[in-house]
Formats: C-alpha cells, structure tokens, sequence
C-alpha cells in the first residue's frame, strides 16, 4: 500500500504507521507530565504537511496503585520493588536514592503513544515549542478580528467531532450520552487520558448542538445546556470510582477545536489545561450568565495566551498591522 492509499485508509494501524516513521524533529516536551512530541514522515522521504507528515506524542503513564498493591500481596509472584533495575546509588544521611527502570510487563502499560497522520501545518505549530503572546480580547475586538477568523475555519476541520457524535466511530469509548438535540450530549475519556487511572481522570463533554463554536457564543438560552453538562458529568466519573466532589469542569478560550465541549477532570490532575489564561470553570461561567448577565460573554473582555504560531496569532498581527495603533497591542506573556 501506498503512503497515500495508507493516508486515505483509516484502518491502518498505528503499529504499521509508527514502524515506518522517521524522526525529523523533536518539536516539545514537557517534563511535569512527561511527555514528548515528535515531528517526522512516514516513509523515508522528504516532510509534507498534509501529505506524509506525522506528529508522534509519547507519554509516560500514572503508576497502576491497585496493580502495584496485588503483586505486592504474600505469595505474589513478583513485585514493583523487586523488578527494578537500579543504576548508581546515592545516600546522604537518611535518605538514599537511585536512578533506575521498571524490567517487567506484568504492571501494565508504562507509555502512551498517539499519533497524528497525515498531520497538517496547524497539527504541527500545535505541538510545536513555540513563544506566547498575550490578548486582551475586548467585545469589539472579538467582532473585528476572533470572530471572523472562527467563522472562516473550514467544517472539515471538525469533521471527527461529528464523526463522535453521529457514532462512526468511538462509540464504544461513550460513557454517557444525552441524545436531546438542544441541551444533549456525549461524555467520552480525553485522548490524554489513559481511561485506566482514576486519579487522572480526564473527560470530555461535546454538545450535540450545532453552532456554539466557543465561549463567547454562551447566552442565557444555554443554561439548561450547561446545568445538565455540570448535574451529569458525575454519572459518567463514578464509572472510574470519581465521586462528584473530586470533578472540576471547564471550558476553554481559546479552544483547540470550535465546538462547544466542557472538560471534565478529577480535581488532584494538574496540568496546562486548567491554567488561568485559558480555563473558565463551569460554575462561575453559569454563574456570571445566570446572576450577573444573559449576555455577559458577549459584553465582557476576555484575556488569554496564544503561540506565536498558531493561525489565530497570525489573525491578529495582520489586523494590528494594518490597523491603528491606538488599538490595545498583544504583549509577550
């Protein structure tokens, strides 16, 4: 098969894709949660966006608790402590340390490993180190420059999205679903997330409804919506022993993708996601609709961090170029 017979086919397995990948460059990392993406080709053949590129994230997984404690158990076969491997030995005092690598299998998977393929321009500058630059996003601003951007994204671009929703594929990843066209939904792990490790839990909510591409969308038409994502999600994390008050539900501004989707993670999960400059949590976003505004996202100004990279960075240098500068300039964060 081809590289574009194997581009075109979606059942091409990642093992079969993975074999024939050649590394181009590292383009991230990030040491807290341990991971890794990776930009190359597959096939041996020069980088085309779009065509044969591929965009490789390695992730190292949360420990199995429940697995270490059963082979920990009297009369089991093997142990965590008992398979390491160690390096050189270091102690000062009472403490002791040593560099060293897990050599058995019989405590699950230890990686994660995703891929994008073909991956396009924007896959790449996604994954890509790159530096931040800060917004503030006024109602006017929003109308002149974000949103015309937002309205221009081509529906392919989402196109998995509805591929979720309508069930072509990942059905048998669903948790919970809301068939109700206008405050329905489907509840399904994050492809972050190992869908194994409670206390790293992370779920995602994608509407049913067409049209709410972001934030900025949300009136108070959309409430009933919005409680039912928050009054739900616990039914969808109990099946992964979370009880409802270990869940913080969000929503990002920017999104990575405009379709209305509400993150939903277990409170001990630390990570970017949840930082500040991108996370509105769920209840203060009802809240401010509900006890302060009907329209207030459409009134208030919104302040967020974009990379220098991506297509909506872009956006905005091109209209503050070639508008005034009396307009409020994006700083480097």
């Amino acid at each position: 098969m081809s590289l574009s017979e194997q581009a075109a086919d979606t059942t091409t397995s990642i093992k079969t894709l993975l074999d024939q990948f050649r590394l181009k460059e590292v383009l991230n990392e990030d040491i807290s949660s341990k991971t890794v993406w990776l930009l190359g080709t597959v096939g041996n053949t020069d980088l085309v966006p779009g065509v044969n590129a591929a965009v490789v994230t390695l992730e190292r997984l949360a420990f199995d608790t429940q697995s270490i404690f059963n082979h920990g158990l009297p009369g089991s076969d093997a142990s965590l402590l008992g398979s390491l491997a160690l390096g050189s030995e270091e102690q000062n005092d009472v403490y002791l340390w040593a560099a060293g690598y897990i050599n058995s299998r019989k405590f699950g998977p230890d990686i994660r490993v995703s891929l994008i393929y073909p991956a396009t321009q924007k896959h790449i500058a996604k994954h890509r180190r790159q530096h931040r630059r800060w917004i503030t996003e006024t109602p006017g601003l929003y109308s002149l420059v974000t949103k015309p951007f937002i309205d221009t994204q081509p529906a392919s671009r989402i196109q998995w999205v509805y591929n979720i929703l309508s069930k072509k594929v990942e059905a048998d990843r669903i948790v919970y679903e809301d068939p109700d066209p206008e405050n329905g939904f489907i509840i399904l792990p994050d492809l972050k997330w190992d869908a194994s490790n409670a206390a790293s839990m992370y779920l995602v909510a994608i509407v049913h409804r067409q049209g709410l591409k972001s934030l900025r969308d949300l009136t108070d038409s959309h409430l009933p919506l919005l409680k039912n994502i928050r009054n739900k999600a616990n039914v969808a994390a109990e099946k992964y022993g979370v009880p409802h008050d270990k869940l913080r539900l969000y929503i990002h501004y920017q999104p990575s993708y405009y379709h209305l989707h509400v993150h939903i993670t277990n409170v001990d999960l630390e990570g970017r996601g949840i930082a500040a400059d991108r996370a509105h949590l769920l209840d203060t976003v009802i809240s401010n609709i509900e006890d302060i505004a009907p329209d207030y996202y459409q009134k208030v100004t919104l302040a967020y961090a974009l990379g220098s990279d991506t297509e909506l960075w872009q956006h905005w240098t091109a209209h503050l170029d070639s508008h005034s500068t009396t307009e409020p300039t994006p700083e480097v964060n």
